[in-house]
């Protein structure tokens, strides 16, 4: 479904910076440009990740996420066609059922774009770690520091790096959803 049959690898060099107050900035003008090139009106757009919590250090790629109503999510195919002719490169659920991951990268920034169901449990999921993170300093904190120890004990690409932090996001996603 990415347009071409070249083999796409999801792995790719990560770096792991501190917070940039111009994320949520750069993130409302993707959504913006995602926004008018779609023309959709039964979606919504959310800013999730690292980027989406203030202070919150980690890779410099802003996180979309894009909720889609069930009409949308009937006629999947064409969005995802879309978002490539927008530049992005369709990853398919790049490991992830019921999730479809995109990536835009420029020299000057990083997107990456996660196509859910709106109200889903990706939905739900992405938006109480979010939330959680930003009303708990001490724990995006303490996230952060599990971020730049994998980052420094080797982890230096995508798919090594979301493995070793994958059991602290699982402690905090289970957290964020007991409150």
């Amino acid at each position: 479904m990415r347009g071409y049959d070249a083999p796409v690898s999801l792995d790719e060099g990560i770096e792991i910076v501190d917070y940039d107050a111009r994320w949520p900035a750069q993130f409302a003008g993707e959504r913006d440009r995602v926004r008018i090139g779609l023309g959709l009106l039964h979606v919504s757009y959310e800013h999730i990740g690292s980027t989406a919590v203030p202070g919150l250090g980690g890779k410099p790629v802003v996180d979309l996420m894009l909720g889609a109503s069930p009409a949308v999510w009937a006629a999947l195919p064409d969005l995802r066609a879309r978002l490539v002719a927008l530049g992005y490169e369709d990853l398919d659920e790049a490991g992830v059922p019921a999730r479809f991951a995109f990536r835009r990268r420029t020299a000057l920034r990083g997107f990456n774009l996660a196509v859910v169901e709106l109200e889903g449990a990706h939905w739900r999921n992405n938006l109480a770690l979010r939330d959680y993170l930003r009303a708990h300093p001490e724990e995006a904190a303490a996230y952060a520091a599990a971020k730049r120890a994998a980052f420094e004990g080797g982890a230096k690409t995508l798919l090594a790096y979301s493995e070793k932090k994958a059991p602290v996001i699982a402690a905090l996603l289970a957290q964020a959803l007991r409150q």
